[in-house]
């Protein structure tokens, strides 16, 4: 039994949310006959949709409709019956409904709208950060701290943009790293968002 009200709430909204996202869109398009892509295995494909739901969870049934009736026209794969990769579906959601204000605690707003978050943002580290931050909370992250992230990033960081280039030139890629380019493009998006959420308020620098 959970202790911690607010932890709980929080919990439970999440998993409401999750769910309403696989009542409302993920199961609707799969019996469309939507297909895994082929460039996914198994694994990952229920990986990418665990994702969505995750990450989609936040929005209401009208809107995972209307995100629902995008995707059933922008479907992916040559022949059009695959279903489309998260971040083509992110990418909509977010001109939908953005996440809440209220989906990031007021401290890693601050941090993410502050100078350090704009430099992980323009540095690629950004992710790494806000990992550093939820474990952290309440910790103002210094100068070394910022080092050692930005150490521990370099790699993915180097994969991301190298990634990110092969694919803008219709290299082919891995489902593998498909997967990792979907899921640190996903995860850049919500450190912006994050960011984006902290501007109006009080900043720290």
């Amino acid at each position: 039994m959970c202790r911690e009200k607010g932890r709980c709430d929080g919990r439970q909204g999440q998993a409401a949310g999750e769910k309403r996202v696989r009542e409302h869109l993920i199961e609707p398009l799969l019996a469309l006959g939507l297909a895994r892509p082929t460039t996914l295995t198994k694994a990952a494909f229920e990986t990418m949709l665990r994702t969505l739901a995750q990450t989609l969870a936040h929005m209401s049934a009208e809107e995972l409709g209307d995100l629902k009736a995008w995707a059933q026209d922008n479907p992916g794969g040559p022949k059009g019956d695959r279903f489309p990769i998260a971040v083509h579906i992110l990418d909509r959601a977010k001109g939908i409904r953005p996440p809440e204000k209220g989906g990031a605690s007021p401290f890693l707003r601050r941090v993410m709208a502050s100078r350090a978050g704009d430099a992980a943002l323009a540095g690629g580290y950004a992710p790494e950060l806000l990992e550093h931050a939820r474990a952290n909370r309440g910790k103002w992250p210094g100068r070394f701290t910022v080092t050692q992230l930005q150490a521990s990033a370099r790699e993915a960081f180097r994969r991301f943009e190298d990634l990110q280039l092969r694919d803008s030139r219709g290299d082919e890629l891995t489902a593998e790293e498909r997967r990792f380019l979907a899921h640190r493009t996903a995860q850049i998006d919500r450190c912006r968002e994050i960011a984006a959420s902290g501007k109006g308020g009080e900043q720290a620098a």
